[in-house]
């Protein structure tokens, strides 16, 4: 991957470059195909019929006795004189059904993201799992996923506050597919949630956290590492329903660690994050996606975000031209496991 280191924490990102990628960035205004989205769990799959979106398009789930299949809903996607909806490729993976979204003849299942903490034919244990809404747009959502600095204001009971930190450093990765931030911080003050929930005693904690996305189909991976206390890695779907809505179905790694306790508390936070995430997003969506473009300002904790937002925009006008292809970056041959620093489980599904 190509990697950018971070400087200054109080230095602005200036120039042309960060000022056109904010000008440019219209959120909401155009579908990219041609890639798998995780829709829904497979435990939420039954014999009766199931309704997912996909930037709009309806897609009507079922299992059956070969497995769980998924039926395109539009319209103009009936067969001709049949009444009948045309079938779309489903996999079931992870413990997710996935449906493609775009041309049906480059539907590979080898594009389906490897998830190494996650096993490939089992799903995790219920409270594991779950479903979030945000009432937003998925890049939207997308950036502040990247922004890790947003969890000190946000979410600072679960994280703690890096602001008297002793160190602070970010970096980021990114290929034409996917983007990946880190944020390492030295001495951070342990949070309230470690102290008094997971009894935590030590007053520090050094931090490690990653974000690693997909920008197709918005999927994410999360996980944060600390020095005295335990962690465990985070997919969320990030699925965009619409412009104005986004279903976030999510699974925790609960494997990552030996913490009987903390594999279930730790998942029962989720709806309060999400909580707390769509409280700022629901209001910003409608100044990105109905205001006129204009620039944001940013500093360089932003850098990964203002990376997606141009890697976003080149898919965009690939697409436009009739190109839906993976390039050569997008299996560069790294191992998320080893960037995220989690234990494989299972197999995976390597390209």
């Amino acid at each position: 991957m190509n990697a950018t280191a971070s400087s200054d924490p109080r230095s602005p990102i200036a120039g042309e470059a960060a000022q056109t990628a904010s000008a440019a960035w219209r959120p909401g205004t155009f579908a990219l195909r041609d890639a798998w989205f995780p829709v829904a769990h497979s435990r939420d799959i039954g014999a009766g019929d199931s309704l997912r979106f996909v930037h709009g398009q309806a897609f009507c789930l079922r299992r059956g006795s070969d497995g769980v299949f998924a039926e395109d809903r539009r319209p103009d996607a009936q067969a001709s004189g049949s009444g009948a909806a045309q079938r779309v490729p489903a996999i079931e993976r992870y413990g997710y059904v996935w449906v493609w979204f775009g041309d049906r003849d480059n539907a590979d299942p080898g594009l389906i993201p490897d998830i190494p903490f996650l096993h490939p034919n089992k799903p995790q244990p219920a409270y594991a799992t779950g479903t979030a809404f945000f009432d937003c747009t998925y890049e939207l959502l997308l950036e502040n996923i990247l922004d890790l600095t947003h969890i000190d204001y946000i979410h600072n009971v679960y994280s703690g506050d890096a602001e008297d930190a002793e160190s602070d450093d970010v970096e980021f990765m990114a290929t034409s597919e996917t983007v990946t931030m880190i944020r390492t911080t030295r001495k951070r003050p342990t949070s309230r949630y470690q102290r008094e929930v997971l009894g935590v005693e030590a007053p520090y904690q050094d931090q490690s956290a990653f974000t690693h996305i997909f920008i197709r189909s918005g999927m994410c991976f999360l996980h944060s590492h600390y020095s005295n206390a335990p962690s465990m890695p985070l997919m969320q779907s990030n699925t965009p329903e619409s412009s104005r809505l986004t279903r976030a179905n999510f699974a925790f790694g609960t494997q990552q660690t030996d913490d009987p306790a903390f594999r279930r508390q730790w998942p029962a936070t989720a709806a309060m994050v999400a909580a707390q995430d769509n409280s700022v997003l629901a209001p910003q969506n409608p100044r990105y996606v109905d205001a006129p473009e204009g620039a944001d300002l940013s500093t360089r904790f932003d850098a990964a975000g203002l990376e997606f937002r141009k890697r976003y925009n080149a898919l965009v006008e690939r697409q436009k031209r009739g190109d839906f292809s993976y390039l050569s970056d997008a299996e560069d041959g790294s191992d998320i496991a080893e960037i995220l620093k989690v234990k494989r489980i299972g197999s995976g599904s390597r390209r």
